[in-house]
Parts: structure tokens; sequence; C-alpha cells
């Protein structure tokens, strides 16, 4: 990797909060692998300490299926309780092997990351500002979310250990046993001091680790995504607003130069872009890959049980809402940021378009109307390397839902 400056707050676009990265580090493992090329003890210690917690809950889960008695409500439990885990596990691995991406995707923060005029700065300050405050309440939004989610699981510890290893049902008439938080099997006499005690404490250490964690990481990659929108925004409003005028006195010949010099700069930062968008795609696709599985996953696990469960008692609809809350918001931002992007990135066509292009030298033109062409369909996240992400995808992944646990439910009738 080639070094790069550590970025200083005085960097970052106006407006944009990025205290929570700081207090959790990640701003700091950030800017030492920009400065030295290597991992600090920071994400060294994330990622021990993640494997330790995560690991272990996901395998005693899956091995419960062997040891005590199963049906679908049961299941859902086994099911959904390992995916937050399995998330923690995957984005910090994610940031782990990308980190030298990433750390070069945080350019798109900077307020100076496109070659923009003294005389439209302000402008160009007030359509950062505007985005910066959007970004920032979704990004406090999910984690207030997240926090409220991992709160709640902690306060309301409703799963009897008597309902896991005895009985299956409706889980609101096993009324004895101690209560614990997930509804996980263990290999130890979970009734039983010290053993339940133990239990308990794991729990409470593993929803409050992984709820934060994961809430923090997603930010970070929501924040980044939505510099790459503010940037097309920028260059957007920078390629409609620049018609010049023949000055007087001024050569016709000196007026085309300056024209052209200011196209091939908007073409430098749109290539630029570009090249940044592509960095990100890749990047995030195994992570839009895997959130877009997993909201599918646990909506089809919710309708399943909806349809085939036989009780669906208070209790296990709020755990299970709590659920559909946590991977909801994750899936619905990643598809309304993507589609911001693509209708920012797609605009600029227009923005050209409506500038004196085609006064330009004929090298220039010729580019600038390739960039048109290129800028047709859009920038937007994909998954799976190549399904698109956006608004409508949203719509498809109930579509979806729907059509496989009505397919399912009629198949088991």
């Amino acid at each position: 990797m080639s070094y790069q400056d550590a970025i200083q707050d005085s960097d970052i676009i106006d407006g944009l909060d990025v205290r929570y990265l700081k207090f959790f580090g990640l701003w700091q493992v950030i800017n030492d692998y920009r400065t030295t090329g290597k991992k600090n003890n920071i994400i060294k210690t994330t990622v021990l300490i993640s494997l330790l917690l995560a690991v272990p809950y996901v395998v005693f889960q899956f091995l419960s299926y062997f040891y005590i008695e199963v049906d679908i409500q049961k299941a859902t439990f086994l099911n959904l309780n390992s995916l937050g885990a399995i998330q923690l596990c995957c984005r910090v691995f994610v940031f782990w092997i990308r980190i030298d991406s990433q750390s070069r995707l945080v350019n798109l923060m900077k307020k100076n990351f496109l070659v923009i005029p003294i005389q439209k700065q302000e402008a160009v300050y007030e359509l950062y500002n505007e985005i910066s405050k959007t970004t920032n309440f979704w990004c406090l939004t999910y984690i207030l979310v997240n926090i409220s989610v991992v709160i709640l699981y902690i306060a309301d510890p409703g799963v009897s250990v008597d309902y896991i290893l005895y009985h299956t049902g409706n889980m609101d008439a096993v009324t004895t046993g101690r209560k614990k938080i997930l509804g996980g099997w263990y290999p130890f006499p979970m009734n039983e001091s010290p053993y339940y005690e133990l239990i308990f404490l794991y729990e409470s250490v593993c929803v409050l680790w992984a709820g934060v964690l994961i809430a923090v990481y997603f930010c970070l990659f929501f924040q980044v995504l939505c510099c790459l929108y503010a940037q097309f925004v920028v260059l957007g409003y920078d390629a409609q607003t620049f018609n010049f005028d023949l000055e007087n006195g001024e050569m016709l010949h000196h007026y085309h130069l300056r024209l052209s010099d200011t196209f091939r700069r908007i073409l430098q930062d749109h290539q630029n872009l570009l090249r940044y968008s592509d960095e990100l795609r890749s990047v995030y696709n195994p992570l839009v890959t895997l959130t877009l599985g997993f909201g599918i996953l646990v909506f089809i696990i919710g309708a399943l049980q909806f349809l085939l469960g036989e009780t669906m008692s208070p209790a296990f609809m709020f755990k299970m809402s709590k659920v559909f809350v946590f991977q909801g918001v994750e899936v619905f931002l990643y598809c309304f940021g993507s589609s911001f992007i693509e209708a920012a990135s797609s605009d600029l066509q227009f923005a050209i378009y409506s500038s004196q292009w085609y006064k330009a030298s004929k090298e220039i033109g010729k580019a600038v109307q390739m960039m048109m062409v290129g800028a047709k369909n859009g920038v937007r996240l994909t998954a799976i390397r190549m399904y698109p992400v956006n608004r409508e995808t949203l719509m498809a992944i109930l579509q979806f839902t729907y059509s496989t646990s009505t397919l399912m439910s009629r198949m088991t009738e």
C-alpha cells in the first residue's frame, strides 16, 4: 500500500459527525493504517474478542438440534439468534481483510476531494452540510435502534431454560425454570448455579458486544456511502453552473481554452469518482449480499412461523419484532443509500448536457459525450456481484418472501 496522510478533523466534510468512530477506536485504526500500513492493536483485539464470543455461541446453537427437541418456534430462536453473531464476524473480517481499500475510501469524506472553484465554495458548503445532517440522522437512528434492541434483550430475559431443555410449542405456557436472554442451548447444566449465572453473563456480553459493534461498523460503511453520494451531487452542481461568457477583450481562442480546462477538470473528477465507486462496490458487495440475504432469511422465517407455527404467543412475537427491526433498518438504509447514489450519478448526464460542452475543443467534446453516455445508468451498489441494489430491491425482497413462504406452506400442507 502507498502510505497516506492521516485524516484531520479539518479535512472532513463540514457537519459530518465521526465522534462515534473516534470513541470506538475505528478512526484511529484507519489513520494508523494510512500512515504506517499496519493494523494496530485495537483492530487485532476487536477481531480476537469477536471470535471468542461469537464462534462458541454459533457452534452450540447448531449442535442443539442433536440434543434437544426442536419445533418450528424453537428453531426460529436458534436460527435468528445466531445471525447476529455471524453478521458480527463477517463485518469485522471484511473490515480486516479490506482495510487497505477502506482506508482509501474514507478519502470520500474529505471536503476537498473534488476541485471546486473558490466562488462556488459557499454553495457547495450548503450542499455538503445538508447531506451531512441527513447522514448523521440515519446513523444516530440506527445506533439508537441497535442499543434499544440490546437493552430490551438484556432487560427482558424472557426465555425459560425449562422450555429450551424439555418443552416445545407455546413458550408462554412454560412458567418454571430460570429465564435467560437468548434461546440457545449449552452443553452444561443450564438451570444450576454457577452455570446459569455464567451463561447469563456470557449472553449479556455477547448481545452488548455484537449489537454495538454491528451498529458502529455499519455506520462507518453507510457514512462512506453517503459521502460518495455527496460528491456526485457537488460534481453535478459544479457541472451545471459553470457556463462561461466571453469576456470583453478576450480572444476567442483563450475562451475555448478556459472552457476546455474546466471540462477537463470535471472529467478528471468524474473519473476519480468512478474509480472510488468501483472500489466501494467491490468492498461492500459481500456486506450488502450478506445483509440482504439475512434480511430475506429473517422475513421468510417470520412468515413461515406465522403460517405454520402452532402458537403465536405475545412474548414470541415481541422477540421476533426486535429481530425484524434490527435487520430491516439495515436493508432499508442500504437500498435507499444506493438509490440516492444512482440518482445523483445519473443526473450528472443532464447537468453536463445543460452546460456549454459543445463549445469546448473537439477532443474534450468527445470525452464529454462519452462521459454523458457512461453516466446514463448511474452508479449503485450490487449484491452477488451483479444484482443491482436500490429501492426496487425492497419490493423484490417482500415479493420473494411472500412467494417462497406461500410455496413452502402449501408443500407442507
